[in-house]
């Protein structure tokens, strides 16, 4: 079998957010070496969500301030003036969640990338994550129809995407992990997770990692 990574992951986990600088220079560096799988957890989707509050505000932040510090990734104050500090939002995944899985579904080569730009939206842009407008806006910047994207967005979760959720569920699981992100690596030896902690490190160590595991 072809070595693979899977990434388990939630569009609004600032941590997955924070991993993707070290993310895309893996996934060019072995981009003819492994593939690529991306599962999303649902982990902060569901059930309408909850409530946004003063003191669910101030923890998000302080921990955003914290991995802008580690790895440069930005948080605006758009994001904390129009998201965090909305008490009338709730915090729920499920729509970019489903966002990213019809745009990965239709361009799977950029399914990493259109992560990032969904998760942009909500910590850069300032907008929440039930912004329809937003999203489609993303999704056409990927050559999606914008009516016909935001026409299945109403529709509920497409084809796909529950079975997805149970997997990354599933794998969770297996794995013994309880957060996102996770990265697990697949070889014909077997499978296991990726120390955590590299995904905020240097890529080029993360990498030789990955090979050496691989030659092993």
């Amino acid at each position: 079998m072809q070595p693979a990574l899977t990434l388990l992951f939630d569009p609004l986990c600032g941590w997955c957010y924070a991993a993707h600088p070290v993310l895309e220079k893996l996934a060019a560096a072995l981009a003819d070496e492994v593939q690529w799988q991306l599962l999303p957890t649902g982990l902060f989707a569901g059930d309408g969500g909850q409530p946004m509050t003063a003191q669910k505000r101030d923890y998000f932040w302080q921990n955003d301030q914290r991995i802008a510090q580690m790895t440069g990734q930005p948080f605006s104050q758009a994001y904390y003036d129009q998201v965090l500090s909305d008490f009338n939002s709730r915090f729920d995944s499920a729509l970019a969640t489903q966002a990213w899985f019809l745009i990965a579904q239709a361009r799977p080569a950029q399914a990493l990338a259109a992560l990032q730009d969904i998760q942009r939206v909500r910590y850069v842009d300032g907008h929440g994550s039930q912004d329809m407008d937003a999203l489609t806006r993303v999704a056409t910047q990927y050559g999606l129809d914008g009516e016909a994207f935001a026409a299945a967005m109403r529709a509920g979760n497409p084809a796909g995407l529950d079975a997805a959720i149970a997997a990354a569920r599933q794998m969770m699981r297996t794995f013994g992990v309880s957060g996102v992100p996770s990265l697990i690596l697949h070889t014909a030896a077997g499978s296991g997770v990726v120390p955590g902690g590299a995904l905020y490190q240097n890529p080029e160590q993360l990498t030789d990692m990955i090979r050496n595991t691989l030659s092993a």
